[in-house]
């Protein structure tokens, strides 16, 4: 996510099918990378909704995006679908994630619409929960990138942040919504950091330097929790977020509006055409039952407006 950072403005959402379809409801986990096509297709909107951030396609095939000023559920009516709001007071919110059942969502803290230093947590077995707040995060400018793993959740501070860095926040093994303790991860970043997905042992950042452009660096979670030394793989111009398909990444390109495709060593195995985005803010793998085969969705900000697919 970009905020007020004088070279990085605005985000667009496009979503783009994959070339062959999944009967699974959860896309991501059975769709194989090589089946992913990034130049395919026609972008059709979806919900027409502005400054969206980030998006979620859980493991029970429920459909969250996040923005300015609300996070919402889509859901599907007949061959249209439609964006109900979850905050009723309305709230911003960026990043999201899932982990045993619950929703996690950085949502606006005590500073105002721009600051997502607030954690709600929101059951995902029960139709008619609502997000409830959790959690405030201390001591972070920009609360943006959320990810789960078997240790806890990380957060990214960025991409204005003062000190930009990596929080690693414990979670009651008991309680998912109760978060035990929060720390500083990873503060040694000469890069601010963005977007942020987890698969296999490492962390995969999206990061910008104003000046120097951006990369995609790995970082690993050693075996006592620790972090590894962060390695950039993939340098490319302003990128936000990122998803894992198979033991590739998708990343959005935010400057050329695109997105591109890289193995876990960064190596380009395919991207789409410049400017077939505005901006993209967010791309995740969806499938069954919100739709009829697997697609990448994909959401703008600033200049978007809505959630898009590729058909």
């Amino acid at each position: 996510m970009k905020y007020l950072l004088p070279i990085i403005i605005a985000i667009s959402s496009v979503a783009l099918s994959a070339c062959k379809g999944s009967g699974s409801p959860y896309a991501a986990s059975s769709t194989a990378a090589q089946d992913i096509c990034l130049d395919c297709g026609t972008p059709r909107q979806l919900v027409n909704l502005p400054q969206l951030e980030n998006s979620l396609f859980t493991s029970n095939g429920r459909l969250f995006v996040s923005g300015q000023s609300n996070l919402y559920e889509i859901h599907r009516d007949g061959q249209d679908y439609r964006a109900d709001a979850l905050l009723p007071e309305g709230s911003g919110c960026s990043g999201l994630t899932e982990d045993k059942g619950t929703l996690y969502a950085l949502c606006s803290g005590s500073g105002g619409p721009t600051d997502f230093s607030g954690l709600y947590t929101m059951s995902l077995d029960d139709p008619l929960a609502t997000p409830e707040f959790s959690f405030a995060l201390s001591g972070m400018t920009l609360p943006n990138g959320i990810v789960t793993t078997a240790s806890g959740l990380y957060v990214t501070d960025g991409p204005v942040a003062v000190e930009p860095k990596i929080v690693h926040l414990a979670i009651d093994p008991t309680d998912p919504t109760l978060v035990l303790s929060q720390s500083t991860w990873l503060a040694t970043l000469p890069d601010f950091p963005n977007g942020i997905v987890h698969t296999g042992t490492s962390l995969y950042v999206t990061h910008y330097r104003p000046g120097f452009g951006g990369q995609v660096t790995r970082v690993a979670i050693n075996s006592d929790g620790s972090p590894g030394t962060p390695e950039n793989i993939a340098p490319r111009g302003i990128m936000d977020d990122l998803t894992v398909v198979g033991d590739t990444l998708i990343v959005t390109d935010w400057q050329d509006g695109s997105l591109f495709q890289i193995d876990l060593e960064g190596n380009l195995l395919q991207e789409s055409a410049n400017n077939i985005f505005a901006q993209p803010s967010s791309v995740i793998i969806a499938g069954p039952p919100l739709f009829d085969q697997v697609a990448i969705l994909v959401t703008e900000r600033y200049t978007g407006d809505g959630l898009w697919i590729l058909e």
